[in-house]
């Protein structure tokens, strides 16, 4: 037990437990428990002790692996079904179900259920034999996509030809007349999709 301030030698310390919020991503944060020497001569709060790491770091993992489910079901809303994901990731029949039923979850599986929730379309990357190229345009489509249901004034364009390839989005909402037409005239018009 401590009974001076590291610091400054004090013994005018108090010990105060206190708890630090750890970050899951895509799933609700954790608490770990700590413990600060608080000196009220100098007001220096130095960290004592805390949870052991490898319990700090198992209840990451478990939190992790609740997020799953929730995880999933975005995909499935965003109209992937379970097993067309397993078809597209090459995973066995049922495997999405029992990630979803929280069994068998590894750390591949929280990663993967990650990335897929984030970026639905990355199963039709899968679909297409993760073509680079496709899953480039495919991933470029679907995010100005999300950005024109948002903002209506948002035109994009993909410009393919042998020597140059483009690809972009432009939002008209605070632009002056003649903002867009520079921008509209750098792009040819048949290129342009409203």
């Amino acid at each position: 037990m401590i009974t001076k301030c590291p610091v400054c030698d004090s013994e005018n310390i108090e010990i105060k437990k206190d708890y630090r919020t750890l970050i899951v991503p895509l799933a609700e944060p954790i608490q770990q428990e700590i413990s600060v020497c608080h000196c009220k001569d100098c007001l220096s709060d130095i960290l004592l002790d805390s949870e052991p790491r490898k319990a700090v770091q198992n209840r990451i993992l478990e939190r992790a692996k609740e997020s799953v489910p929730a995880l999933l079901k975005r995909v499935n809303e965003s109209g992937y079904s379970d097993s067309r994901l397993e078809r597209a990731l090459g995973l066995a029949p049922h495997t999405i179900n029992r990630w979803k039923q929280g069994a068998q979850v590894s750390a591949a599986a929280i990663a993967l259920s990650r990335f897929v929730s984030i970026l639905p379309e990355l199963t039709l990357v899968a679909e297409a034999g993760f073509d680079e190229s496709y899953a480039r345009a495919v991933i470029l489509k679907k995010t100005v996509d999300k950005i024109k249901a948002v903002d209506s004034s948002v035109r994009s364009f993909y410009l393919n030809t042998n020597v140059f390839k483009a690809a972009g989005i432009m939002a008209f909402n605070n632009a002056t007349d003649d903002e867009k037409t520079e921008l509209t005239s750098f792009i040819q018009p048949a290129l342009m999709e409203v």
